[in-house]
């Protein structure tokens, strides 16, 4: 699967500007939250092509 067919729908980008607003608030560092959602991202597209492969389908709503 190519990198440029991953969307992300905007209900996502809110929860990651929250989380992001969060953890600049807790850690008070640019570096570490930035660290720590590009984790996050890297995670929930892991997590994504998991469940794609785990039912067999090619079609999914995350891809177009």
């Amino acid at each position: 699967m190519d990198v440029d067919k991953y969307k992300i729908k905007w209900w996502q980008w809110v929860l990651y500007i929250v989380v992001s607003a969060g953890l600049l608030y807790i850690t008070k560092s640019w570096m570490m939250s930035l660290g720590i959602i590009l984790l996050l991202i890297l995670l929930d597209r892991w997590l994504a092509e998991y469940e794609r492969k785990k039912r067999g389908g090619d079609e999914d709503d995350i891809l177009l």
